[in-house]
């Protein structure tokens, strides 16, 4: 039975977040990470992983590394359960490495405690996350300035509206020609790109609003409707079950070693 039971901690210091997906069927279409480095392992079952249009299946105990910005789609062809840690390079560079293990290293120790991850399955993923390290993958890439402004106004402030034919002409570029500069540097076009920041912000947004109409009208969707089939397609969840699937550790929290924390223990994103 297939219950698609999602689960999300977040450590809000260090911008460290944990992803637990168990009995999942969700299959997610191509997207991007904007500044956030991702590795996962894969705890039963199977996935396909898309990236540089090479696919690749993932199974029970193998780790999978996603850098910034690189363009992947997951598919499931069954159930399948799913670990998976985000790291934002933006944050990490406001903290030191030793912290960043240290709090790497205790928040698999809750996943550990809470049973949905094992010794083994924590060595492979920490083993993943020394040889990324060191990777030139982990730098984020310089881009055109015409790109580049665009992109960070995309990021900062996607609820904005402009009409891709808008964007083009703001960088004095054909609209073919933009779309096709735009994908070949960001991974996306501009539209996808943009609608996936929409939904990224009104992640962040959907604790701080009373109502999904109120989050829906400030990251720029015309309509509860859209926004709500387009944060389904890009999180795999409704809006509301992503809200009450959300915990937070926040800042200046200690988390010691072989405590447990449950999600209900955790404050809301």
């Amino acid at each position: 039975m297939t219950t698609n039971n999602i689960r999300y901690l977040y450590h809000a210091e260090t911008g460290i977040e944990l992803i637990f997906c168990k009995n999942s069927t969700i299959s997610y279409p191509l997207h991007n990470h904007v500044s956030v480095l991702t590795i996962g392992i894969i705890l039963d079952g199977s996935v396909v992983l898309t990236t540089n249009k090479e696919a690749r299946t993932y199974k029970q105990n193998e780790t999978f590394t996603i850098f910034p910005y690189e363009p992947h789609s997951i598919s499931a062809h069954d159930s399948y359960s799913m670990l998976t840690l985000c790291i934002d390079k933006n944050a990490v560079n406001n903290t030191d490495v030793i912290t960043i293990q240290k709090h790497i290293g205790l928040l698999l120790m809750q996943a550990l405690n809470m049973g949905k991850i094992s010794h083994y399955q924590i060595l492979q993923l920490l083993n993943c996350l020394d040889k990324t390290s060191d990777s030139s993958n982990w730098q984020l890439k310089i881009h055109p300035p015409y790109i580049h402004d665009l992109k960070r106004q995309l990021e900062l402030y996607p609820e904005c509206k402009l009409s891709v034919e808008e964007m083009a002409q703001n960088a004095f570029l054909s609209k073919y020609h933009f779309i096709r500069s735009f994908k070949a540097e960001v991974g996306l076009a501009p539209h996808q790109f943009q609608i996936q920041n929409r939904i990224r912000k009104a992640q962040r947004l959907i604790h701080e609003t009373d109502t999904i109409t109120e989050v829906a009208l400030t990251t720029g969707f015309c309509d509860q409707s859209h926004f709500i089939k387009q944060f389904e397609k890009q999180v795999g969840l409704p809006p509301l079950t992503y809200k009450y699937s959300s915990g937070i550790i926040p800042q200046n929290t200690s988390i010691p070693s072989g405590t447990l924390v449950s999600f209900s223990d955790t404050k809301e994103i």
